[in-house]
């Protein structure tokens, strides 16, 4: 038996529906081991938030969605209490909605797009299972 201790992985759930965004960010946090599931659109992530068993430990969330607006998303994640641990970053160009969805919604952290991957694996590592 090792007594390296076992790395800590995420499941990450990214709700952007920037494609080439999307790539990058699955890369990155794929490359760091965690478990990344996409979602394009607000009525896909609605759908997924509320039948999927599998509660992600992070969302990383668009607010400009096709359809509802990232913060209808946001308010679903803070209602259902299965979702009630699970860590929600805004990633937007957006500073006034973010500041919006973490005063009045309780988002966790804001991320400014463009994102540095630096900043994007530290956030995930931080609110990731500990």
């Amino acid at each position: 038996m090792s007594d390296q201790p076992v790395p800590t992985t995420a499941r990450v759930l990214i709700i952007e529906d920037d494609l080439d965004l999307v790539e990058t960010y699955v890369d990155i946090l794929e490359s760091d081991g965690h478990d990344v599931h996409t979602i394009n659109s607000s009525a896909q992530a609605l759908d997924y938030l509320i039948k999927n068993r599998n509660r992600p430990d992070v969302v990383i969330l668009d607010m400009s969605l096709p359809g509802e607006s990232g913060i209808v998303v946001l308010g679903l994640i803070r209602r259902l209490p299965k979702l009630a641990r699970t860590k929600v970053i805004i990633a937007s160009g957006y500073p006034d909605l973010a500041k919006h969805a973490i005063d009045n919604w309780g988002a966790d952290l804001f991320l400014q797009k463009p994102i540095s991957m630096d900043e994007l694996k530290n956030a995930v590592k931080t609110f990731g299972p500990s």
